[in-house]
């Protein structure tokens, strides 16, 4: 009987090979700091109150912000084509979704038994993040920040005057215009018909020279011709993107 290779042997020296290319090893994920863990009840996370934090635990919450997400930049290769737009530190409610990422994150990971499929579900929901960072809070930035305007005594007056919404039906029903259902527009997209944002940004549609969103029960058509300009400007831009880190992949390999 062949006795079998020593460990040491030349086929454990192949799989110790550096891999080839420039490729170098991504920066670890930031551990969570200490005001964080002190916060957690239950195994859950609590998120960052900007409103009530103060002092020394506010410095820290925002410098440990701040690390996880230049993490999350890298990682992703949110540089390509500034998927993270540069002034997201200066759009506060950017600020509070991926510092909602970050607690998600927190808890999925270091769940007694973490879920694969709660992983995928948060790749999911951040790549539906980036793109909100793009086309919802910073669709105006490319030529420089323009921040919010608060809400005025006037404005906040019309507010408190309007009358309640009543109860909203589940779903539209079938054969509403600018409505499609789940099983038609994923049928549309296995056929061509239909095409994502991107090959990652999935969370918006091209169909019928529209763009779709998702609805209660189906998808519904996006009529505001601002918010579709700014989908398919985005749109070019990540495929651009999307081109350029298949290319740079393929150079690797």
């Amino acid at each position: 009987m062949t006795a079998p290779p020593a460990c040491g042997g030349e086929h454990n020296q192949q799989r110790q090979r550096p891999l080839p290319g420039p490729w170098r090893p991504p920066a670890r994920h930031p551990p969570a700091p200490a005001w964080l863990r002190k916060r957690r009840s239950g195994g859950h996370v609590l998120l960052p109150d900007w409103d009530q934090l103060a002092g020394p635990d506010r410095e820290q919450a925002w410098a440990s912000l701040v690390e996880w997400v230049s993490w999350l930049h890298d990682r992703y290769e949110l540089s390509v084509e500034e998927r993270l737009p540069h002034c997201w530190a200066e759009h506060p409610g950017l600020v509070e979704e991926l510092a909602a990422l970050r607690a998600w994150r927190e808890e999925i990971w270091n769940a007694p038994r973490p879920s694969g499929q709660a992983a995928r579900y948060w790749h999911a929901e951040m790549r539906q993040t980036i793109a909100a960072a793009l086309t919802f809070y910073s669709a105006g930035c490319r030529a420089g920040h323009h921040a919010g305007q608060p809400a005025g005594r006037q404005l906040r007056a019309r507010w408190h005057a309007a009358d309640p919404p009543g109860p909203a039906p589940a779903t539209l029903p079938p054969g509403t215009p600018g409505w499609l259902p789940g099983q038609t527009m994923g049928r549309l997209l296995r056929t061509g018909t239909a095409v994502t944002l991107s090959e990652t940004v999935t969370g918006y549609v091209r169909h019928d020279s529209s763009w779709w969103l998702p609805a209660d029960g189906g998808w519904q058509r996006v009529t505001d011709a601002a918010a579709s300009e700014v989908l398919t400007r985005h749109a070019d831009l990540m495929a651009r993107a999307d081109d350029s880190v298949r290319q740079a992949r393929q150079a690797r390999t």
